[in-house]
């Protein structure tokens, strides 16, 4: 099995700001290990962390969503609202945290997702590749499927 690694980077410029997305050949696969009141989790410099607060109805991480974390001593962590997106202190400042996205999953549905990633992967892939501008350029069926640059969206 290969690991996850990017594969392309498409620099979204709007208005406001510019959102870096990565789009990488697979999605991290992650098993946490518990770290304090933090679950984290890395595969090949991508990371994912939740940290444990208590909730109480109306106030539930993900909306009270119910789904299973697995952890790295083969046990599974039930989440019912408890465990929030968090960082741990110790990764504060050492990870940047991007858009992520597949090739397939961007052609189903063209969305990023929230991610958390060692800035050294960006910048070696940066070093031998040009990122695009365009947001759509996975998008099936869009008029910029397959453009890297989109000439009108530097022109905000």
């Amino acid at each position: 099995m290969s690991y996850p690694y990017i594969i392309d980077i498409i620099d979204h410029r709007n208005e406001y700001n510019t959102q870096r997305m990565l789009v990488l050949n697979r999605h991290p696969r992650f098993v946490y290990e518990r770290v304090g009141r933090f679950l984290t989790a890395e595969e090949a410099g991508f990371f994912k962390f939740y940290g444990y607060e208590s909730c109480s109805p109306g106030w539930e991480a993900f909306a009270g969503r119910e789904f299973d974390i697995p952890m790295k001593d083969g046990s599974v962590e039930q989440a019912y609202g408890q465990w929030w997106d968090s960082t741990p202190p110790d990764y504060q400042g050492l990870v940047v945290t991007p858009g992520i996205g597949t090739v397939e999953g961007l052609r189903k549905c063209n969305v990023f997702c929230g991610g958390y990633v060692d800035p050294v992967l960006i910048e070696k892939w940066l070093g031998a590749f040009t990122p695009s501008n365009n947001y759509n350029k996975y998008c099936k069926g869009h008029k910029d499927e397959g453009k890297d640059i989109i000439v009108s969206c530097w022109k905000l």
